[in-house]
């Protein structure tokens, strides 16, 4: 199918900016979805344009931004929104509904949303119109494998992916792990699923030139980094306990890259202090992607403990800085991951486990740098432009139809 065909596309990102920084808040790695395949959607096809609208929670925060000569990126302000949580989000979908159809530059041709918030204000606002809905992440999913001190999804989100998956005209999913999901979990029929990898952005994400020292023996060290929100289910407290349980005599160190807004981050530090870590654990803001490439690189391991990914974009993109990646053996995590190849899929989430997996990848440097340098060989194969590709071919199909 030709890219080049005439198409107005609103995407629905309510309840976190596309342009905001990944690692902080409620933005992470779909955030980088929605701008990379935006990005690399209007570099395909230069008849597309674009209306991206999501929530703004206080007046400063609204306005257009002209994203691209074809795009724009509207953060609407509804006085009910100001300091809302998101736990509050659900209430305010039909005023967002309503706000978008007052404000759009045009109607849309086609509503591409992410996650449920906005797959069901996209309903609400144009229920004529072919929705494309992503759902990034899914109530059952997560409930269905809930760790230490994380709570379970609420009712109304339940009830309102399964509302998505009996209306959106494609339900959009990163691997087949979340398509089978998608049927057992809601039901959805299979002409609706469209599996789309996502990508990673080889410009920035790739290996160094340099080549490290390889150290080994008794006096083993690493260097161990996760980024993304600290939070339970992502999992950096498992880490912390994983290296109180690390042999005597492998040193590692433990970058955590990114901040929630809540106290987690402080209980960790608590934490590392109780276990005598506090000079082995460091905290970092979010990182800007060139940064946080060069934190990849110099990383000996990069860690995914989640307890849920329908893919795991950190995973993929370290794999492309030539890291080797200890993931949990969950979901999408399994694909960004090509276990024993690329990196190693840990099946227990516990800190023994994890502290068993650093151990052994510690002691073996050789074995590392073999992961790393597939890893960023197969990291070439996702590409936000083959994203972009299936995304248009089932715009156009849509459209058409």
């Amino acid at each position: 199918m030709s890219f080049s065909f005439p198409l107005h596309l609103h995407i629905f990102s309510m309840h976190t900016s596309p342009l905001a920084q990944p690692g902080s808040g409620d933005a992470g790695g779909m955030n980088v979805y929605i701008e990379r395949s935006l990005a690399t959607l209007l570099e395909a096809n230069p008849q597309l344009t674009v209306e991206v609208f999501t929530l703004a929670t206080s007046r400063e925060r609204a306005g257009r931004v002209q994203y691209h000569e074809r795009a724009t990126v509207t953060a609407l302000y509804l006085p009910e929104a100001e300091g809302a949580r998101k736990e509050d989000l659900p209430e305010l979908v039909p005023g967002f509904a309503m706000a978008v159809r007052a404000i759009a530059l045009r109607p849309p041709q086609i509503i591409h949303s992410h996650y449920w918030l906005s797959g069901l204000a996209a309903l609400a606002a144009y229920p004529q119109v072919p929705l494309v809905h992503t759902m990034h992440t899914t109530a059952a999913a997560k409930n269905a494998r809930l760790g230490e001190g994380e709570r379970p999804e609420p009712e109304v989100r339940l009830r309102g992916e399964q509302a998505l998956a009996r209306r959106a005209a494609a339900l959009v999913v990163n691997t087949e792990y979340e398509a089978a999901q998608m049927r057992d979990f809601y039901g959805a029929e299979e002409s609706q699923l469209v599996t789309v990898p996502p990508g990673v952005d080889l410009s920035v994400f790739s290996p160094s030139n340099s080549v490290r020292p390889l150290h080994q023996g008794q006096d083993a060290a690493a260097h161990l980094v996760f980024a993304g929100r600290p939070q339970h289910l992502k999992g950096p407290h498992l880490l912390v306990e994983a290296l109180a349980l690390i042999p005597q005599g492998l040193e590692v160190t433990l970058d955590i890259i990114g901040t929630s807004g809540t106290s987690y981050e402080q209980n960790l530090v608590a934490r590392a202090e109780e276990l005598g870590l506090s000079d082995r654990i460091r905290l970092f803001h979010p990182l800007p992607a060139p940064n946080l490439a060069q934190a990849f690189r110099q990383a000996d391991i990069v860690a995914c403990p989640s307890s849920s990914e329908t893919f795991g974009l950190v995973a993929l993109e370290a794999s492309a800085c030539g890291a080797p990646v200890l993931a949990s053996k969950v979901d999408g995590l399994r694909e960004a991951v090509a276990d024993g190849v690329t990196g190693l899929l840990v099946a227990q989430r516990t800190p023994a486990a994890w502290a068993d997996a650093i151990a052994r990848l510690i002691a073996n440097p050789q074995l590392r740098r073999s992961w790393g340098e597939a890893g960023a060989k197969r990291a070439r194969s996702f590409t936000w432009q083959a994203t972009a590709q299936n995304f248009l071919d089932l715009y156009q199909t849509l459209t058409r139809s």
